[in-house]
């Protein structure tokens, strides 16, 4: 009888703590979408204000004329627009890092993070084909 007390013992499964709580979401992660949805924006305007600033130098044959530095700086959307763009640009280098934050935090949620990441990482990758793309065509 106590062979069996022992053995009943031994077998009965270890039940795994449960944290009654949920879990929250990542704060660095939740930053990091909401950068990403940002700088996202950011590049779309910019890249819409830099096309409405480059109209003014195309010729009706669709050949861009190259304007000279003082054209360019008097070219009010064509400024803004590049501003706007190197800012979506830096604002999502910092996204990538509250990202990678966002997915190292342990007891968090990491949809955010994940999502943040994947939309900065997106803009980064895009713009630098687009600026690679520009380099081999010229």
């Amino acid at each position: 009888m106590e062979g069996s007390q022992e053995q009943s013992q031994f077998m009965t499964p270890v039940q795994p703590e449960v944290n009654s709580a949920p879990l929250k979401h990542s704060g660095p992660g939740i930053a990091s979408f909401v950068i990403g949805l940002v700088s996202i924006l950011l590049a779309i305007v910019g890249f819409g204000a830099t096309l409405a600033g480059m109209a003014e130098y195309t010729t009706e044959g669709g050949v861009i004329a190259m304007p000279g530095p003082d054209e360019v700086a008097g070219n009010i959307p064509l400024v803004i627009g590049s501003l706007l763009i190197l800012l979506g640009l830096l604002l999502s280098v910092v996204g990538v890092v509250l990202g990678i934050v966002g997915c190292v935090i342990r007891h968090r949620r990491r949809v955010f993070a994940i999502l943040g990441l994947v939309f900065n990482a997106i803009l980064l990758a895009g713009t630098s084909t687009l600026f690679v793309i520009g380099l081999i065509v010229q």
